[in-house]
């Protein structure tokens, strides 16, 4: 699909696009305006204490990331969340903490941390913390009391005793650089070296004893660090400064968004479900025939047929423009053999605009110098006499019927011009239908019809003649009079309302009896989805009292 497909897309469902971002808009907004603002705090706890390990074991590590998920469920049992609510006096119960509660594993690590979803930011950050409290305290593995005590007397002992160990060592260098000097002395005491190297002794003696207590106190230090199912809290939640979620503007503009696309795509299913024929291009492209006008909508939804006579009362209007349109593609298709011709007007089915499409033509070929004779063959359901507000009390089927005895009590007219009625139009006279016959296709495909064909030709003041015919999907009429004149048709197809398979269709049966289709007019079209923009009201002068041409109408026919 083009792009100018695309913009034409957009511009038809504009009420529809506007309508879905509206309405999904202003939902969102009235919806989070009434949802309170919620804050978010997190406490994060560590589980093991091998990062403070100088050689961390990877199975320590690995065992510590395996456990954060048993302790991820553990957070958020009953007895876990009421201990916190009764330790912190919050005022929420145990299933409304556990909804605002979500404990989650930091992928990779075994960190596990707590967050608290709350309306007030203070007490999102104490029941937090509070979780974190009292699961540490639920989780037994942990030091006791005493076991602290010992962990912190022995590394107050391992600081007391590594200074008096320094000293040692420096007293124990000392005495062995005296022994050394006093060896080199040939003068020396011997009494006084041996002095010295038993202090010498004793010092290391005492280093060692030292470094055995330091090694033990290093030794329960260790112990009591190496839990690998331990927990601490190695951050603590603080009461968050804002609030968390989108404002009512960002979400009223994120629904707007949305509904706009919903829209966007029920109007692409509703275009991809709709079988009907909308513009001149899917015309042509359907068909394989030239579009000689497009009609746009025009009149009220209530008017009457003699009110769609628009080429009558508006000439000025740019609907009555886009039928002279058509006149002037009929006739340039002829190839400049127009006079005398004759065209039959029908369409794939009912209400599609042909019989205000073949009056509004005659109008506009009269307006144009033509002497028109147009023809009512709808011998079904008339409307010619209804449009121009004419008398049907003979018409063609009594030219037809003239010299077989069924037209009842009415007596045959003696000529043709019995049955030509003159309209408000200048050189242009209409025959209505005349009565309904019990078999119109017969009539219409009768040596009696070809017999008057050739005198609607031979007459001196007749110039064009046009035939409206009944639908040409639902009887036969139109082909058997196009057979039997061998006149060229005109298909008429309404946008939005004929379907493509019912126009092809149409063509075909046309075609199957080799009769010659001069073109399609796509009737009550939407101006919105022609290909040219411009305002024809721009170009075209009018008078100031002339009828405005609305752009909302019902079916053409």
């Amino acid at each position: 699909m083009e792009l100018i497909s695309y913009i034409r897309l957009a511009r038809k469902w504009s009420w529809l696009l506007l309508l879905g971002a509206f309405l999904a808009g202003g939902t969102s907004f009235l919806w989070r305006s009434r949802q309170p603002e919620e804050y978010k705090a997190q406490t994060t706890i560590l589980i093991g204490s091998y990062i403070e390990a100088p050689n961390p074991d990877s199975a320590e590590i690995r065992t510590g990331v395996e456990l954060a998920s048993t302790y991820a469920i553990l957070a958020e049992t009953h007895d876990v969340l009421d201990a916190a609510i009764q330790a912190g006096s919050f005022p929420v119960s145990v299933g409304e903490l556990s909804s605002a509660l979500s404990a989650d594993v930091v992928p990779d690590t075994s960190l596990l941390r707590l967050t608290v979803t709350y309306t007030n930011a203070e007490l999102a950050a104490d029941m937090a913390n509070e979780v974190a409290r009292q699961l540490i305290a639920n989780n037994l593995i942990n030091l006791t009391a005493e076991q602290q005590e010992l962990m912190t007397l022995a590394q107050t002992q391992i600081e007391w005793l590594t200074p008096q160990l320094e000293r040692d060592q420096a007293t124990y260098n000392n005495l062995d650089l005296q022994i050394a000097e006093l060896e080199a002395d040939e003068t020396a005491d011997p009494t006084q070296v041996q002095f010295l190297k038993d202090e010498r002794s004793r010092v290391r003696d005492e280093t060692l004893d030292i470094l055995n207590i330091i090694a033990q106190f290093n030794t329960t230090i260790t112990t009591l660090q190496q839990r690998t199912n331990s927990l601490d809290i190695v951050e603590q939640a603080e009461a968050p400064g804002s609030p968390i979620g989108t404002s009512p503007f960002q979400a009223a503009t994120l629904g707007a968004i949305v509904g706009l696309a919903l829209a966007a795509g029920v109007a692409l299913l509703i275009e991809y479900l709709d079988d009907t024929i909308h513009t001149p291009e899917e015309a042509t492209q359907m068909l394989s025939l030239p579009v000689l006008a497009s009609i746009t909508r025009f009149g009220k939804p209530r008017d009457e047929y003699h009110e769609r006579l628009i080429t009558h009362h508006d000439p000025g209007s740019h609907t009555s423009e886009e039928y002279r349109t058509l006149r002037t593609n009929l006739l340039f298709s002829s190839n400049g053999s127009w006079s005398k011709g004759a065209y039959i007007i029908t369409s794939p089915g009912p209400s599609e605009g042909k019989s205000v499409t073949a009056a509004n033509l005659a109008v506009t070929m009269a307006a144009a110098g033509l002497r028109v004779l147009l023809v009512d063959a709808d011998l079904r359901r008339p409307r010619l006499h209804t449009i121009f507000k004419l008398e049907n009390n003979v018409g063609l089927s009594t030219l037809l019927f003239a010299d077989s005895g069924e037209q009842g009590d009415m007596q045959p007219p003696h000529n043709l011009k019995d049955c030509l009625q003159e309209t408000d139009i200048p050189g242009l006279r209409v025959i209505t239908s005349g009565f309904i016959p019990v078999n119109p296709t017969e009539a219409l495909g009768s040596v009696a019809m070809q017999r008057w064909f050739q005198e609607f030709r031979s007459a001196k003041n007749v110039d064009i003649v046009l035939f409206d015919t009944p639908p040409a999907l639902y009887v036969a009429d139109s082909s058997a009079l196009a057979v039997a004149i061998k006149a060229p048709v005109v298909l008429v197809v309404e946008a939005g309302q004929t379907r493509r398979g019912a126009a092809v269709r149409a063509r075909e049966q046309f075609g199957a009896l080799e009769l010659e289709i001069k073109g399609v007019v796509l009737n009550a079209a939407n101006r919105r989805d022609q290909s040219y923009n411009y305002s024809y009201n721009y170009y075209y002068y009018r008078e100031p009292e002339a009828a405005a041409v609305t752009d909302h109408a019902p079916r053409q026919g």
